[in-house]
């Protein structure tokens, strides 16, 4: 059954999760129909994934003459139905194109407190509790602790030759003049942020520095990369011993 048929099939319930992902136009991995609906509804629908709990007013909109939640909804019930990879993917880029807010999250995840999933969901949202740019920071700084590489600095000033800052870098290496920067959604959302960023390393660069760039996916799924990549660059004098 499609999106829509199964939209326009069940009375009260929505479009929902990558369901209303897809008629907003956030890009999700999962094809599945999903349909969020009170607990009580047992609808017998073939190939139909329900989202149970409270659908207010303020959850749903219309869309071509079909119910479908609001993008801060989708966006929070995509995060529980998506692999934990996927999730954050998609939480970084929600942040970024402003689909959604930390504190709207927040308030959605008590919300949910006690339901099958919340600790899973508040883990999620706890990553970008104080910015998402920090949370992947915290596990770089994780991955080089384990690693037993030493002599960087978090979210340290760098300045050219004549002492004007070129900007703040996530992990510096200053005695070999390397910085590592952690990349998110963020990085590719706009051309303006594009240009900056090219900017930006362009001066690092000029000033005679390394820049080394890794994405939350290369620091939770290829960790040896980016630990044997960092050390190439460091001369492999950053581990200890």
């Amino acid at each position: 059954m499609t999106d829509l048929a199964a939209g326009l099939a069940i009375p009260g319930g929505a479009l929902a999760g990558p369901s209303a992902a897809r008629f907003h136009q956030i890009p999700v991995e999962d094809t599945r129909t999903w349909i969020a609906m009170p607990a009580s509804a047992n609808p017998r629908l073939p190939a139909v994934l329900p989202l149970r709990g409270p659908l207010p007013v303020r959850d749903v909109v219309l869309r071509s003459g079909v119910r479908i939640t609001t993008r801060p909804r989708t966006v929070f019930d995509c995060l529980r139905v998506l692999p934990d990879q996927q999730a954050i993917d998609l939480l970084d880029r929600a942040l970024q194109q402003k689909w959604t807010t930390v504190e709207e999250l927040v308030g959605r995840v008590r919300a949910y407190t006690g339901r099958r999933g919340a600790g899973r969901l508040a883990r999620l949202v706890g990553y970008t509790a104080s910015g998402a740019r920090s949370g992947a920071e915290r596990v770089a700084v994780g991955l080089l602790r384990r690693a037993g590489i030493e002599g960087w600095e978090a979210n340290a000033p760098i300045h050219d030759g004549a002492g004007v800052l070129i900007g703040i870098g996530d992990l510096v290496f200053r005695a070999a003049r390397v910085v590592v920067e952690v990349d998110g959604w963020a990085y590719h959302s706009t051309p303006e942020r594009f240009a900056r960023d090219r900017y930006r390393q362009n001066r690092l660069v000029g000033a005679g520095w390394t820049v080394l760039r890794f994405t939350w996916r290369d620091l939770t799924g290829r960790a040896g990369y980016v630990v044997d990549t960092l050390l190439r660059a460091l001369g492999h004098d950053g581990r200890r011993g």
